[in-house]
Formats: structure tokens, C-alpha cells, sequence
């Protein structure tokens, strides 16, 4: 009998000292919001609730008499309408519009909090967002050179992200495919309408079978500025469902990033899924075992809790004023850090 069927949990995989489980990170527009408020030319970057406040669409909306309690949150009225034929021509216009203002919207030049995070993770790792804005996809085009960097998966579909059906490849938005030189077709948004149906759309099924698979092998989590809204059912399953299939909760460390004022709520929303003993709450991602310990976090924290051989180098990051500088730090985190 081996030390794995004497626990109750399941150990990380590993070769040598270096961790093959994924370090998994799930955004939300908090993420977006504190990485970028305002794009490149000034434009505001807006939270799903007050959307049609951004886009300048209040007016419009307003002609159908909706309550006030609709027109306090997107989400609900879009909700609301989905589907009904007396507003079909309001709901294409709501659709085209947002996805217009969100593929425009364009990432500062000077480093990102999207920038670090990118970074600040390896192949093995993944980041799912439920973000429609383009700054992660744009963040990871121009930090490609350095390598080695984390999977993007995009559930609720993504602005930045186009697609080619026929060769079934994704890649950046406006670009031609790679293998058959078309024209990228821009990837869907999941529009909030309760129970999204995503199977409807195989791109976007795809984006929630991957979801599924990297949060099920997760040797730890972090959720920066996402709060699992219980409108967004299929997440809430998602979550649960891989947690239940890792069996890792119990030694996973969960980090939550999120704001001061929401500690409580999210420590109590967050205990439905994992491990409260396991859990970390930061209000800024500079706080996080991701910045102190980029592109090694998980092997930082296993070697001293599991190994008890704490690591003795660190090489955490620091502000950076050009990407440049903050790309050359991270080319010196070689192999034989991650492995050490």
C-alpha cells in the first residue's frame, strides 16, 4: 500500500521537485477593473451592471418603460428581454453595441496587472476568464516572446478572440487563421440570461470542457475579482463538480482577490466550494504567493509544506515602468528555479 491510499486527499503530481498539477486563476471584471480602468484613448472599461450606462444606450433603453430595478442592472434586464419578440430589435442592438465597445477598447502600453499575471504563470497553468474585454488576450500577444506561458480559456467568450470553424483554431481577433489564411471569425459573448445555454455553441462548450478539466487537476486556485454570482448557474456547477473530481481541496491552497468590503461575503460564498482552512484573502494581487513567488508559486508552497524544505531564493517582482524590463526580469527565472 502506498502513502496515496493512506489519505483522505489526493497528493500533486509531480516530476523531480517541479509540480505537473495546474495553477488555475479565474477572473472577473474586478480583475479588468483594477488591470486597466481606463483603456489606451481614455475609454472607460465597464462592469457588466452598469454597461449601458458606459455605452451611452440609458436613453434607448428607457423608451420601454422597464422598472427601475431593470434599469439598475444590466444583467437583470438583459435577462428580461432574451428571446421576446417585442424586444428583439432592442436586444440586437444591445448585443452589437456592447461587442463593438469591447473590441475597441485597447491595452495601456506601460505594464498591466494582466501583464504580471500572465507571467506569472507557466504552460502547465491556465487562467479562465468571464471577462468580454480584450486586455488578457492583448496582455498575452505582446508577452509572447518571453515563453512558457499559461492557457487563456474564455467560458462566457471573449472579444479579443477570433475563431476558424473549419480548422477549429482559435486565435487573436482580426487576424487570419494560421492554417487556412481565412479571416478569423469573432468568438461569441454568452449574454446574461440566466441558464446559459453553451452547448449550443461547440467553441464555447469547448471553452467549458477545458475549464472543467484544468480546475479538476487545480493544485491550487486563485480567483481575482470574481464573485461567483449565482445568476451564473453552469460556473457555480462548473466549480463544484471539478472540486468534487480533484479531491485536493483539503491541501489546495485558495487565494480570493477582491475588495476589503467584500471579504466576508466571499469568504462565506467561497466555503460552498472549497476549504476555509485553506483559504487566503488579499485585497491586491501584489499580495499574492503569483507576485512573490512568480512562475514558482505552487512549488514554493509545496516545498515547505510537504517537502518541509522551504525554498531559500525568491525572486518576487517588482513595479516595473516598461514592459521591457518587467519581460527581462522574468527571463531570468530559469529552469533550474522552477526546479530547485
Amino acid at each position: 500500500m502506498g502513502i496515496q491510499d493512506m489519505l483522505p486527499y489526493r497528493t500533486p503530481n509531480h516530476k523531480n521537485k517541479r509540480l505537473l498539477d495546474p495553477h488555475v486563476v479565474i477572473i472577473g471584471a474586478g480583475a479588468s477593473i483594477a488591470a486597466c480602468k481606463i483603456d489606451k484613448n481614455g475609454k472607460e472599461v465597464p462592469i457588466l451592471k452598469n454597461i449601458h450606462n458606459v455605452l451611452g444606450l440609458t436613453y434607448e433603453i428607457e423608451q420601454y418603460d422597464f422598472s427601475d430595478e431593470q434599469m439598475a442592472d444590466f444583467e437583470k434586464l438583459f435577462s428580461d428581454i432574451y428571446g421576446k419578440k417585442e424586444y428583439v430589435d432592442l436586444q440586437a442592438k444591445l448585443e452589437h453595441e456592447v461587442c463593438d465597445y469591447f473590441s475597441k477598447l485597447v491595452i495601456p502600453d506601460t505594464p498591466t496587472l494582466y501583464d504580471y499575471l500572465i507571467l506569472s504563470l507557466t504552460e502547465k497553468d491556465a487562467i479562465i476568464s468571464f471577462n468580454w474585454d480584450p486586455f488578457l488576450i492583448q496582455a498575452y500577444r505582446r508577452n509572447i516572446i518571453v515563453g512558457n506561458l499559461p492557457e487563456l480559456i474564455f467560458p462566457h467568450g471573449n472579444s479579443g478572440v477570433g475563431l476558424c470553424y473549419d480548422c477549429k483554431l482559435k486565435g487573436y481577433a482580426n487576424c487570419l487563421c494560421p492554417n487556412c489564411f481565412k479571416d478569423l471569425e469573432q468568438m461569441p459573448l454568452l449574454y446574461p440570461i440566466g441558464k446559459k445555454d453553451y452547448n449550443s455553441k461547440l467553441i464555447i462548450k469547448n471553452e467549458w470542457n477545458r475549464a472543467r478539466d484544468v480546475l479538476s487537476r487545480a493544485a491550487g486556485i486563485t480567483v481575482y475579482g470574481y464573485g461567483a454570482p449565482v445568476t451564473d448557474i453552469e460556473a457555480v456547477e462548473l466549480m463544484k463538480s471539478a472540486n468534487n473530481i480533484s479531491r485536493m481541496k483539503d491541501i489546495a491552497p485558495f487565494t480570493i482577490i477582491n475588495l476589503a468590503s467584500n471579504e466576508e461575503e466571499q469568504r462565506k460564498k467561497w466555503s460552498d466550494f472549497y476549504d476555509v482552512d485553506m483559504m487566503l484573502y488579499c485585497n491586491h494581487f501584489e499580495e499574492t504567493m503569483l507576485w512573490n513567488n512568480p512562475r514558482v508559486s505552487l512549488e514554493t508552497l509545496f516545498d515547505a509544506i510537504l517537502q518541509q524544505q522551504p525554498r531559500h531564493t525568491e525572486k518576487p517582482f517588482k513595479k516595473y515602468s516598461t514592459l521591457k524590463e518587467l519581460q527581462d526580469f522574468v527571463k531570468t527565472i530559469t529552469e533550474f528555479d522552477m526546479c530547485i
